[in-house]
């Protein structure tokens, strides 16, 4: 696709699937503000684009509206209205129910679920305002329709976006903005926020039936489909990307008992 007219947005910009969305715009032509509350990641991961004229860092906590408004303003003023937005900015922590705190529960619901609704919010009210079409592609998760020990929290904010995904492209229908959503596997990434441990990475490749983790740029691609021509009437719909894990697993074997087993199967048991 061709992006060179295109100002794009991305949350979450600092590394893993935020950074492969921004490099992915970039090496389109588009002009890309990177949004992290980071500043010094975000910062040091602009500098890794091929081309420094086509990417801004900024800093900023999408938890909080007023930050959210100074970002898209510093982003309009250095390359104009942003036409894409794309909410990858999110948390993907581990705290059992029992013993969850409301600070854990407040910061992952504020991060993943109010952050996309008012950076999308504050997004299309600038779209609208000068009648321009755009795109915003959210970046949920199987969690949303599969849960897991410790991701209560997570888990309810992925099923949260999805739904408010289909919200707002009902509601922006009307003045051109198509709203999607991306909804990863498990996606392999390094970083500082969101660890892993070594026991439950290699527990869970196992169930994915293409064979390997997803890469960040697996999901990129997805969000760049989304946005592009090929996909103009498109809109309300959750993506998944996942190497078929939605599909099932094949971590399972097959449920026939064999004949070395004995069982009711074999003969020699009646």
């Amino acid at each position: 696709m061709n992006c060179r007219d295109q100002v794009v947005l991305v949350t979450g910009a600092a590394s893993g699937i935020g950074f492969a969305v921004a490099s992915a715009y970039a090496r389109e032509g588009a002009r890309v503000a990177m949004v992290d509350l980071r500043r010094e990641a975000v910062t040091e991961a602009a500098q890794r684009i091929f081309d420094q004229d086509l990417v801004y860092p900024v800093q900023a906590d999408v938890r909080l509206v007023e930050e959210i408004e100074r970002a898209l303003d510093g982003v309009g003023s250095r390359f104009g209205t942003p036409t894409i937005l794309v909410n990858a900015a999110g948390l993907y922590p581990s705290d059992p129910v029992l013993e969850m705190s409301e600070v854990a529960w407040d910061r992952v619901l504020d991060t993943n679920l109010k952050g996309p609704f008012f950076t999308s919010q504050s997004f299309a009210r600038r779209l609208i305002r000068q009648n321009v079409k755009g795109n915003i592609v959210n970046i949920t998760s199987g969690a949303a329709k599969r849960a897991r020990p410790g991701a209560a929290h997570y888990s309810a904010s992925k099923a949260g976006l999805a739904m408010l995904t289909q919200a707002l492209a009902i509601e922006l229908a009307p003045f051109g903005i198509r709203v999607n959503a991306v909804s990863p596997g498990f996606v392999e990434v390094h970083s500082a926020v969101n660890q892993l441990s070594t026991r439950y990475v290699e527990a869970i490749r196992r169930t994915i039936p293409l064979g390997r983790a997803g890469a960040p740029e697996d999901i990129a691609h997805a969000v760049l489909f989304l946005t592009g021509p090929g996909s103009d009437w498109i809109t309300g719909t959750v993506f998944r990307v996942d190497g078929g894990s939605a599909a099932g697993t094949t971590a399972l074997p097959l449920s026939r008992v064999d004949q070395e087993e004995g069982g009711d199967n074999d003969p020699q048991a009646l």
